[in-house]
């Protein structure tokens, strides 16, 4: 059987073609988040509109995952896979061209928008292609191109903004993108998905239609049945609690995230690079939290390893929230977290495509994973009113004692499901 085989090269780079993947997806978000100090002063806005655009483009990211997931189950992961990447590479270029306000919001939204359909698409080619034995690590290793895209945008802007301006920042972002845009060329199509459509007989030609309308239709209904499947028994419930559990694990996560700058600033008087170096400096460290996570959950199980993190990074919120008052136990408890309380996210691929069936994961797929931009969409939307209004010690410690427990319960049931 496909499963029984162990990896070969085309394993590897498959892997090391969704990492990148995800890399330059969140290279294109994280760079917006060190921009933004430079175009709020360029085009004179604030914090709260810079915070509603990204909402928007997370907004826009669960609109684009309603779509993508039935297209992957239709047309293929192979061909959406690459579209996907040529749009943020686009987002990613025009944004560098903004001239005004508006233009700006309009870019990052084709961007982001984009970029964030990338992961579930990613994580589903590549769950369907490699040994199940080795998920676990290899799916860790795919996540992991989150903090290495944080780390490589905070490495952009501090050595070109100052040399060279903001835009070309954009600009440069674009060039591995478009590189790895090439290398994709020779992504085989999943051999899953190639057995599903053989057994469901299902023309991805057109012109094997009578006309365009019948094609049109084939995808609608592609589309409905998928939906239905989805929203449905069993995988109902299993949808329900993957989004309880994420939107729990990402509103814990994303406040410490957007949070940590400003705490650096305020509470040490760190200034904008200083804190990029830091905010770098814990993505590398993240990058081997998530490997970790993956390759334990595949040892331990997603249940146990989700308890061992989600509890250790907890206890360094609690750290970091109360007990750092010199910067030498904040950057410690810090640097910990970015180990423990990111790497959760490590082994949160498995949970949108292990736990559903190959003619419906692309939509399951997608449709999960929009859970976690719903989560970045409420929080980068409220993030500066949270900031100025109630301020992010009392934030945190809400989290603690809400969002984590609600994580742990759903989490102990859904792997139990």
């Amino acid at each position: 059987m496909y499963e029984s085989q162990g990896l070969n090269r085309y394993h590897l780079l498959l892997v090391f073609i969704t990492f990148l993947g995800w890399m330059i997806s969140a290279m294109d978000a994280s760079l917006f988040f060190f921009v933004g100090p430079y175009l709020m002063e360029r085009f004179d806005f604030d914090l709260q509109a810079f915070g509603f655009i990204v909402g928007g483009g997370f907004f826009l990211a669960i609109f684009f995952s309603v779509f993508v997931g039935p297209l992957m189950d239709f047309w293929g992961r192979k061909i959406i896979f690459q579209w996907i990447l040529v749009l943020v590479t686009v987002g990613t270029f025009l944004s560098g061209l903004a001239w005004n306000f508006t233009s700006l919001v309009i870019f990052r939204l084709i961007a982001t928008g984009s970029a964030f359909a990338e992961y579930a698409v990613g994580a589903t080619i590549l769950i369907e292609s490699v040994p199940k034995k080795h998920r676990g690590w290899l799916l860790g290793i795919m996540a992991a191109g989150w903090p290495a895209g944080t780390a490589l945008a905070g490495i952009i802007t501090s050595y070109s903004i100052p040399n060279l301006g903001w835009r070309s920042a954009f600009f440069i972002a674009t060039i591995p993108a478009f590189v790895i845009i090439v290398i994709r060329l020779f992504v085989e199509e999943s051999e899953q998905f190639k057995k599903e459509r053989k057994r469901q007989a299902i023309s991805l030609d057109f012109r094997a239609n009578k006309n365009f309308m019948e094609f049109v239709n084939n995808q609608v209904n592609v589309f409905k049945t998928n939906y239905s499947k989805l929203l449905s028994g069993k995988n109902l419930s299993n949808s329900i609690l993957v989004w309880v559990y994420i939107n729990a694990a990402v509103f814990s996560y994303s406040l410490l995230i957007w949070f940590a700058p400003y705490w650096m600033r305020d509470a040490f008087g760190l200034d904008l690079m200083q804190t990029t170096y830091i905010t770098v400096l814990g993505s590398l460290i993240s990058i081997l939290g998530y490997i970790c996570c993956g390759w334990l959950g595949g040892y331990l199980g997603i249940r146990k390893t989700n308890l061992i993190f989600l509890s250790t990074g907890t206890v360094l919120i609690v750290w970091i929230n109360y007990f750092s008052n010199e910067f030498s136990s904040f950057l410690t408890g810090y640097l910990l977290w970015n180990f423990f309380g990111a790497g959760i996210w490590g082994i949160i691929p498995r949970l949108f495509t292990e736990k559903f069936h190959t003619s419906i994961r692309g939509t399951a797929a997608s449709l999960n994973s929009a859970s976690c931009w719903l989560g970045w969409a409420v929080i980068s939307s409220f993030s500066p009113f949270i900031l100025e209004y109630i301020g992010f010690n009392l934030i945190i410690y809400l989290s603690v004692i809400i969002f984590f427990p609600i994580a742990l319960i759903t989490n102990w049931i859904m792997t139990r499901s």
